[in-house]
């Protein structure tokens, strides 16, 4: 037997093996990551007469399973642990070909013949209705996360993370999406980013809604790097799309019963840069004609931001 549960607590999912198991023998059946308790005959997995397959207990959690180790490992508590199903059996060490089943319950030494596991499901997809089978929600919210914390230094209560290995992959992103057919309200948002300071709070360095941060690669500059910007802004016009109403790429609003003292003393945009001179950046001379214009709206009315394309004397 490869696994064993250890523990009064542990997860099932009900599902319909494929071919003849062993007992113990950890599975990835579809998208779902598991070990059956029993051994699974031909019997057993044959049609049931009904017409039916005869579904089978998949163990998908524990918090403690008993495993056969790789030979000569020695595993801490905590450690990440991966299914070899070549080798059969269990190893700290990770590879592209091997499946990722939970932590080292506790410490084994390199001469131990077995290991202790918190067998974690992580192959398993939460999914929360489908595009075709929406949830119906009425009131609420079908995700709500509330998190306070009372310690010091940088606090991220969500994750996620995504690393592309493949070769001219695209994407890596979490998609926010809104979609409607019919006439909205006085706002939509496909994504909205908050930050409420209240009455006495306040931060010493510089507070926004939302950050949009870019690490530029190291790498010597090659041929077709490509464009890199830490906030893209595109607009997707199909055919016979309206824009009579206003299109803009940036839209900036100021609201508030303290909006005046905003008003009065703000900035459309704080930029820090390098060195205020020639050939950089921000040009400090100014003298010379506008040669184009970028139709901006102020207060509702157009107006010209004015541009040359002849760098400032």
């Amino acid at each position: 037997m490869e696994c064993e549960v250890t523990a009064k607590t542990y997860e099932q999912l009900e599902v319909t093996p494929g071919a003849v198991r062993v007992a113990g023998d950890m599975e990835l059946n579809q998208q779902t990551l598991g070990f059956y308790m029993d051994a699974l005959t031909t019997a057993m997995i044959a049609e049931h007469a009904m017409g039916a397959a005869q579904p089978m207990t998949l163990i998908t959690g524990a918090e403690r399973v008993k495993v056969t180790k790789a030979a000569g490992q020695t595993w801490t508590a905590g450690q990440w642990v991966y299914w070899d199903s070549g080798a059969q059996n269990f190893t700290n060490i990770p590879a592209s070909d091997l499946l990722c089943v939970g932590k080292a319950q506790r410490d084994a030494g390199n001469a131990a013949v077995i290991g202790f596991i918190v067998l974690q499901d992580n192959y398993h997809p939460i999914q929360l209705g489908t595009s075709l089978n929406p949830i119906a929600l009425a009131t609420g919210r079908v995700f709500d996360i509330h998190v306070t914390h009372s310690g010091a230094g940088n606090v991220e209560p969500f994750v996620l993370e995504t690393i592309l290995s493949t070769l001219g992959a695209t994407g890596g992103r979490a998609l926010f999406k809104l979609s409607t057919e019919i006439q909205l309200g006085g706002w939509a948002n496909a994504l909205k980013a908050q930050i409420d300071f209240g009455a006495t709070g306040h931060v010493l360095g510089l507070g926004s809604a939302f950050c949009a941060e870019l690490v530029l690669p190291t790498t010597p500059p090659i041929a077709g790097m490509g464009n890199y910007v830490p906030l893209e802004a595109e607009i997707v016009a199909p055919a016979g799309c309206s824009v009579a109403s206003g299109v803009s790429f940036i839209s900036c609003g100021l609201a508030g019963l303290g909006s005046g003292a905003v008003d009065d003393d703000g900035f459309l945009m704080d930029i820090n840069v390098g060195a205020i001179e020639n050939g950089h950046i921000f040009n400090e001379h100014g003298d010379d004609a506008a040669t184009g214009g970028l139709r901006i709206r102020v207060n509702g009315a157009t107006n010209w931001l004015l541009v040359s394309n002849v760098a400032p004397a």
